[in-house]
């Protein structure tokens, strides 16, 4: 096997002119890749926006082909024409990057971009590995799959070379659900450069930020929500942060008038340093989610030296323990409550933070994994 195996990115969720930060954390992985993998990405969209079929190319920090098609609304006629469109598209751009023929396919997300994937091995005749980010796979996640999404998730789960979930739970929940394919964890990652360590020094106001989507089924803002309240009555110098890309607005209309709500402050979104000064700039993370993976947030804190709260579903607990911050039960508002008090009494070191977050988090960290993934199909036959 050649040293640089040439490796072919496909993926269900990849940030575009329509999702600017939908599946962000695909392209830290693509650049982990780098280091071990001549690699290129091949992104193809539907789009309401775009008249014409629209291929936009960058070549720097990876090679990455992202090609709008414009959607077509026809009943029934419409959802066969552009599926057409898309397979079309990714068999012609997925030829024609500069790595020429990949050695293997690398998805993310098995639905639905697994459907382009099996064909492309099929064409080249080389494995298909996948990462797995999505929470659907866990009991208590919603909305769950609908049963032809179950169906087809078992099926590409199954013809797949490899998969690797982002976590222990997830490769657990995958396997409940039904899918049996050969699995490796490969975390999600994060780039230290970015998210540098920062001592936290004491000050008038204790500042906890929360950062996630706001959807109010799986991240829970409303527990926060009601805690924070809480906490505000028995402590009057601290102050709640919120970055999100999510609607803030009927979250501001429930607080609307009540004296909590002065110290909540809505940062909408923010991109990558944005998100790093916001840590470095908070005491504490905390999230209060009901279901999860391996949230990038999290790598994130850890990486700036940040302590962290969260809830403890799916593969947080794999990541915050004592060290690093406090795990509380689900829908438990005492709980959060009290672990919001109790990490201002807490003392962490931000650069023994930062060391775990290099050693199993970090780009090199990942790449390392991922090449021993590629390896590891690449030796074996896929005929």
């Amino acid at each position: 096997m050649q040293a640089r195996p040439k490796v072919l990115f496909i993926s269900s969720w990849y940030p575009t002119e329509l999702k600017p930060t939908e599946g962000n954390f695909v392209q830290q992985h693509i650049l982990a890749a780098q280091q071990v993998a001549d690699v290129a990405m091949v992104h193809v969209v539907l789009s309401t926006r775009h008249q014409t079929t629209t291929h936009q190319a960058v070549a720097a920090p990876y090679e990455a082909h992202v090609v709008y098609i414009p959607k077509n609304e026809v009943f029934m006629i419409g959802l066969l024409v552009n599926y057409f469109k898309i397979f079309a598209a990714y068999w012609k751009f997925a030829a024609q990057t500069k790595i020429g023929k990949p050695n293997l396919i690398h998805a993310n997300v098995l639905f639905p971009i697994g459907f382009v994937g099996l064909v492309l091995k099929l064409r080249w005749r080389i494995p298909l590995l996948f990462t797995e980010h999505w929470t659907c796979y866990h009991e208590t996640a919603q909305p769950q799959p609908t049963r032809f999404q179950q169906f087809f998730l078992r099926w590409i789960g199954k013809k797949a070379n490899l998969i690797m979930p982002v976590s222990l739970d997830l490769a657990a929940a995958m396997q409940r659900f039904g899918i049996n394919a050969p699995m490796k964890v490969v975390p999600n990652v994060v780039d230290p450069l970015v998210f540098g360590p920062v001592e936290k020094r004491p000050h008038g106001v204790y500042r906890f930020v929360h950062i996630s989507s706001l959807d109010p089924e799986q991240k829970n803002f409303y527990l926060l929500l009601r805690a924070f309240h809480q906490l505000k009555k028995q402590q009057a110098k601290v102050e709640l942060h919120v970055i999100s890309d999510g609607d803030y607005n009927a979250y501001a209309k429930l607080i609307k008038g009540f004296e909590f709500a002065n110290s909540i402050h809505f940062h909408g979104r923010q991109d990558s340093a944005g998100v790093a000064a916001m840590l470095q700039f908070a005491d504490a993370l905390v999230l209060s989610s009901r279901f999860e993976n391996l949230p990038c947030v999290l790598l994130e804190a850890l990486s700036t030296g940040t302590p962290m709260i969260s809830t403890q579903v799916g593969g947080v607990a794999e990541l915050i323990n004592d060290s690093n911050g406090i795990l509380v039960a689900s829908e438990d508002e005492q709980a959060l409550l009290a672990a919001m008090i109790k990490i201002q009494q807490r003392q962490y070191v931000a650069q023994e933070l930062h060391q775990v977050a290099l050693q199993k988090y970090s780009p090199t960290a990942i790449a390392g994994l991922f090449l021993e993934a590629y390896q590891l199909v690449l030796n074996k036959d896929v005929a």
